[in-house]
């Protein structure tokens, strides 16, 4: 959990320090004033008995244009999500300011695709929210 708080404060720094005043004025949000929270939208996933559901691989993909979306999280932090059955969907600083995306998750076993769910986020001045979708899955 340290090293969450850690990358979330690093990350958050980065992305304050970055801004430039004039991308704020392109998408309204010169004026904005943001919590200093990191959200990061989360996946369940569980068997019928409530048990987590361990995959192997996991990937998000953005609908519209197929790319797939990276992790704020480090490997020790996916490994803990793993074993929690709660996988990382989207975090705030991976889509850009005042959009609406669709996303498409998918959870592997082996090669075996044991999930697919579609959502749809968007994002504000400060945060990512979610707008559609299921975050609490069974996987059987």
């Amino acid at each position: 959990m340290k090293s969450f708080l850690t990358s979330a404060a690093m990350l958050l720094a980065v992305l304050l320090f970055s801004c430039d005043t004039n991308d704020d004025a392109d998408t309204g949000c010169v004026d904005a004033i943001c919590t200093l929270e990191f959200v990061t939208i989360l996946v369940t996933l569980e068997d019928s008995n409530q048990n987590p559901v361990v995959l192997d691989n996991f990937e998000v993909i953005n609908a519209a244009n197929g790319s797939r979306l990276g992790t704020s999280f480090s490997d020790s932090e996916l490994e803990e999500a793993r074993q929690l059955g709660r996988y990382p969907l989207v975090s705030d600083g991976v889509l850009g300011l005042n959009q609406e995306r669709t996303l498409i998750f998918s959870g592997f076993i082996g090669s075996r695709e044991m999930v697919q769910s579609q959502y749809t986020v968007a994002t504000d001045c400060c945060h990512v929210s979610l707008v559609d979708g299921e975050l609490q899955l069974v996987v059987d």
